[in-house]
């Protein structure tokens, strides 16, 4: 699987492991052994440069995907939404899949910006999100503006944006949301507390699931899971 991403990020040192985090490195450990696939890596002017290594970090260790960086790419004029001044997620994501539409069977990108982005929930016709990514689809975009803004911490910033880059990337690999105590696929409920509490990684059951759903060949072969992920999820869905 290839997946082409904007902006990618090392691994922050964030908060020590906790006895939670630890209990859960088994499964983390599975995890790494059997994720397989490559991602470009794709960002949108303006993204900080220096949260680009933590990203690509946490995506191989979390998910084991070989990531290929892109040159900065400007922000599409399409998807700009005038009455409340930001971009719309959705659009993003429509311009983020162009981009690899010529690219090999299987292709991903993850896209990170640092503008506010926002899309439709429920009754909410604009609603500001942190990211958004199509389930088990094509692409997936991660924006900084709601994750920094109210601290100057930039351990706490990276350790934000490399769990929400690992969040969408979930998404697209065929994870919804959960309820696992702490895990990555954690709604952030339109708050940051879950994103900052998370372990950055998906709990036992994200990762049982995501091996039902797409398993990766033997030997973590760089096709692993394309085809699974194709398969098993042919209706994409939109989900923060």
């Amino acid at each position: 699987m290839t997946l082409c991403a904007a902006a990618l990020v090392a691994r922050p040192r964030g908060p020590r492991p906790s006895p939670l985090r630890r209990s859960l490195e088994p499964s983390l450990r599975a995890c790494r052994r059997r994720r397989s696939g490559q991602w470009w890596c794709w960002w949108f002017w303006g993204f900080p440069a220096e949260l680009v290594d933590g990203i690509e970090a946490a995506l191989r260790s979390t998910y084991q995907v070989e990531v290929q960086r892109r040159s900065p790419i400007a922000l599409p004029k399409s998807a700009w939404y005038a009455p409340r001044k930001r971009y719309r997620a959705d659009a993003l994501l429509e311009h983020l899949g162009e981009q690899v539409a010529a690219a090999p069977r299987g292709t991903r990108i993850l896209g990170l910006t640092s503008v506010d982005i926002s899309t439709s929930k429920g009754k909410f016709a604009d609603w500001g999100v942190f990211g958004l990514g199509e389930l088990g689809g094509t692409a997936a975009v991660v924006s900084g503006h709601r994750l920094w803004r109210k601290t100057k911490d930039k351990r706490l910033v990276a350790w934000r944006v490399t769990n929400t880059a690992v969040h969408e990337v979930g998404h697209v690999l065929g994870l919804d949301h959960c309820e696992e105590p702490r895990c990555v696929m954690l709604d952030a409920e339109g708050k940051i507390d879950n994103t900052d509490a998370s372990t950055g990684g998906p709990g036992p059951g994200c990762t049982a699931l995501l091996d039902a759903r797409a398993p990766a060949s033997a030997g973590g072969g760089a096709r692993g899971r394309e085809g699974a992920v194709r398969s098993s999820l042919a209706a994409s869905r939109l989900r923060e």
